[in-house]
């Protein structure tokens, strides 16, 4: 069975209410490829929807983010716990992070 390309979006940075949301720095969780939106897990544990075609990253509610995440139809962490470990009791469980703790 042939690997599943990975989803091409636009690295952005951009920052909102003085704290900066990067793509290339976040955990992607979800995408519609096709309609140019894919939901991000920032590093600050903010959730982030970003439009590639209007260059634009707007910052979410954890509910908003996980109603996204259940209407998109790709994901890419298909585990619920680990896309929102805060709202379903998977504090202290290990994620994918971009930074280590020495």
């Amino acid at each position: 069975m042939p690997l599943k390309a990975e989803p091409k979006y636009k690295k952005l940075q951009q920052v909102v209410d003085t704290e900066a949301y990067r793509t290339d720095t976040s955990v992607l969780l979800a995408y519609d490829e096709a309609g140019g939106k894919f939901l991000f897990r920032a590093l600050n544990s903010n959730y982030f929807l970003q439009d590639d075609d209007s260059e634009s990253i707007e910052v979410l509610k954890m509910e908003e983010a996980e109603r996204l995440y259940d209407a998109m139809p790709s994901k890419h962490v298909t585990d619920i716990v680990a896309a929102f470990p805060m709202h379903h009791g998977g504090i202290g469980l290990d994620t994918d992070t971009n930074l280590y703790d020495d």
